[in-house]
């Protein structure tokens, strides 16, 4: 008995040995393949130029030949013909049945067109510090950091066109419907309208504008971040877009008593500081409130960009858990980065939106 059992485990001992060299590759293999999910460059991927690494596109020349003749029109194109033009728009809403007793000419001229011109203005000004960041806490170098933050805000240009045209288009239309059918007032029925046609479509244009600012193609979108991307976007954008759409113009509660503008030495600083800053409730709602929603995009985003179409949601997950490098460390890092990057594409935004921009053809053609 004692030799039957001596040999039994023999013969385990030497098949064990044969399996281990062969177990081995495998195991390596699995490895490799995990890390490979969650690495920052595909398998097989070519060196890449630095033109390819900064995303210089098609996109990045069609947006900047199409801002760079807006920007020629507005300066060429006498202000009193801006203003004609105008008047001549304002026209066309009431040709259409927008009621004068709801949205009043000069309502129509100044909190849609106005602000949504302006508002399409702010985020472009403060786009590059967006892209800047998302492209440095994925890993990127400065160089590349600093072409992306040019190239993506060039790429987004006609998505935000037409997002901000079309919302100032349609917008009136919207809360004329609201106070008809609900019987609020003008002041009651701007929120739900806005929050309305946010929910009703214009999310869908913002998850492109985003995606393709961070140079994700059309190609590498799939439906099923899409079913993960615009949720967290919704959240975003009712704590981002509706609300520095808002403010165009103007500054909030501020965050430091008017008081300490008198007060001792410290005090004066930190007042002087907030105010240059434009430090207001409407910052810490920007900024606190988009980052949880902002590191689920910058998951999707991230996986779209190294993986395309073959990505799938245990991708995205890997990254909200692991971040870049695919350890809870990294996964730790990422948020905090996510929230460091709200918060400074939150200041600039913030500050873009608080300052009282002249718009000489609008306040032409409201009679200012």
């Amino acid at each position: 008995a004692t030799m039957l059992v001596g040999r039994a485990f023999a013969v385990r001992a030497r098949a064990f040995g044969r399996a281990c060299p062969l177990a081995r590759p495998l195991l390596h293999s699995t490895k490799g393949a995990v890390v490979r999910k969650a690495s920052s460059k595909p398998s097989g991927s070519a060196a890449q130029s630095l033109l390819e690494l900064g995303q210089v596109d098609r996109g990045f020349y069609q947006g900047s030949a199409l801002l760079a003749a807006v920007m020629a029109g507005s300066q060429l194109v006498p202000v009193d013909r801006q203003a004609d033009a105008i008047k001549r728009l304002v026209q066309g809403f009431r040709d259409i049945g927008l009621r004068a007793a709801c949205i009043t000419d000069d309502v129509l001229i100044n909190d849609f067109l106005r602000k949504n011109a302006l508002a399409a203005q702010n985020v472009l000004i403060a786009s590059p510090t967006f892209y800047f960041l998302f492209a440095y806490i994925t890993g990127q170098s400065f160089g590349v950091c600093s072409m992306r933050a040019l190239t993506g805000t060039m790429r987004i240009v006609p998505f935000m066109f037409l997002f901000y045209g079309a919302f100032a288009c349609l917008a009136p239309f919207a809360t004329q419907w609201v106070m008809l059918n609900q019987d609020k007032s003008y002041a009651d029925a701007v929120t739900p309208a806005n929050m309305g046609l946010m929910l009703g479509g214009f999310v869908f244009v913002e998850a492109v504008v985003e995606l393709r600012g961070c140079g994700v193609t059309f190609a590498q979108m799939t439906l099923s971040s899409f079913m993960v991307f615009v949720p967290a976007l919704v959240g975003r954008l009712a704590a981002g877009v509706l609300t520095q759409q808002s403010k165009v113009g103007q500054e909030s509660e501020p965050l430091v008593p008017e008081a300490w503008a008198q007060g001792e030495e410290w005090q004066r600083t930190v007042h002087r500081v907030s105010r240059a800053l434009c430090l207001d409730v409407d910052f810490v709602t920007t900024a606190a409130g988009t980052s949880v929603f902002q590191h689920v995009l910058n998951a999707v985003t991230f996986v779209l960009l190294t993986r395309g179409n073959a990505s799938t949601l245990g991708d995205i997950a890997r990254f909200l858990c692991f971040g870049v490098n695919n350890t809870v460390a990294s996964g730790a890092a990422q948020t905090l980065r996510t929230f460091l990057m709200r918060t400074l594409f939150g200041l600039s935004w913030n500050m873009a939106s608080s300052q009282p921009w002249e718009t000489p053809a609008f306040d032409l053609a409201a009679g200012k």
